[in-house]
């Protein structure tokens, strides 16, 4: 049986959680922090998971599991 593709920007950008829920990074928390205002600053801290509709496909790009 082959090896199958996986998409490594997925394993690289989220985790799975012990619940089985998929932890990515919040978006536009990287770059220009000091723009930004403190509620953004403290926002983008938490964590944020995927969606139903995304967990789904996100099995699908990584077929032999997240770490």
């Amino acid at each position: 049986m082959p090896k199958l593709k996986t998409k490594s920007y997925l394993k690289k950008r989220a985790k799975m959680t012990a619940t089985g829920k998929i932890n990515v990074r919040r978006n536009a928390h990287k770059k220009l922090l000091r723009k930004k205002s403190a509620r953004a600053n403290n926002a983008g801290t938490k964590p944020q998971y995927l969606n139903d509709n995304m967990m789904g496909q996100a099995k699908i790009l990584a077929p032999y599991g997240l770490k």
